[in-house]
């Protein structure tokens, strides 16, 4: 990563795969989007990763660029300066109203497009993922099982991220897909619900449990205006003890989706003091 903190990055994408950086400043940025361009835009200050993707871009950059923002994404996380942004497509001619005030950009109208049928838009891709998630939420609500509630395979693994701190394999990518039944903006979505709520004052959120997978807190400092800034992201925790872990100081809240029949997370909390 570069020395200087910067919020805003442009890279223009190669069809080779690599990414080269541009001297853009954000004001004239419209001037670069090019229909044949494929450019990753990074405004860190709105926790956002932009692949904008021109109408008439190679296939090969547009399929890349997922790969490319998501390394982009884990060198920034790398970083204590920068935060977890979430990567957001953007096709011309069908731009998120997000990105366009972000920017102050005017929609570009996409005059041609290649004949390609494996580029799919936004908004057709979105409609195919929800037609996806509701098959895949009536074949799982049979196979779904609450971490710590109902599950006992050897498959579960409940920790604090104060205990231990061995490697343990998490489930392969398979297993996971299956068994957690979440997509990942729906996991966001459930985060943010889970956040949201109070804590008891005698109590501090500890840990979250999202299907079969452990979140822990993660201070990260920004300098802001010459002040050193905290702030608290929940990101998945990588390292496991293994064997059982009893919980005495700690209190379990359950969120459940009643519409579904299903247990969305467990909220793990700590009484204040308590190690």
């Amino acid at each position: 990563m570069t020395d200087v903190y910067e919020d805003f990055m442009v890279y223009d994408l190669e069809n080779t795969g690599e990414r080269k950086k541009l001297n853009i400043k954000q004001d004239n940025l419209q001037t670069y989007l090019n229909p044949e361009q494929v450019l990753i835009i990074v405004r860190e200050d709105l926790r956002r990763i932009f692949i904008w993707k021109g109408s008439k871009s190679p296939v090969r950059k547009r399929f890349i660029s997922s790969k490319v923002a998501q390394q982009l994404q884990k060198e920034l996380i790398s970083d204590s300066r920068y935060h977890r942004c979430k990567i957001v497509s953007i096709d011309q001619g069908d731009e998120l109203q997000e990105f366009l005030n972000a920017f102050r950009l005017e929609s570009m109208e996409a005059t041609e497009r290649l004949p390609d049928m494996r580029y799919i838009r936004n908004i057709e891709r979105d409609r195919m993922k929800e037609e996806q998630e509701l098959a895949k939420d009536k074949e799982s609500e049979t196979e779904y099982y609450s971490p710590i509630l109902g599950d006992n395979t050897d498959d579960v693994i409940m920790s604090s991220i104060q205990m231990g701190d061995r490697e343990h394999s998490l489930l392969k990518p398979s297993t996971y897909k299956k068994s957690l039944g979440f997509s990942e903006q729906k996991i966001e979505q459930i985060k943010e619900k889970i956040l949201k709520e109070q804590v008891p004052s005698n109590y501090e959120r500890q840990n979250l449990i999202l299907g079969h997978i452990l979140y822990g807190a993660v201070s990260k400092v920004t300098e802001v205006l010459g002040k050193n800034v905290v702030d608290t992201v929940w990101e998945k925790v990588e390292k496991l003890p293994e064997g059982i872990i009893e919980l005495d100081d700690n209190k379990l809240r359950v969120y459940i989706d009643h519409k579904k029949g299903i247990i969305e997370g467990v909220e793990v909390l700590k009484k204040k003091g308590a190690r």
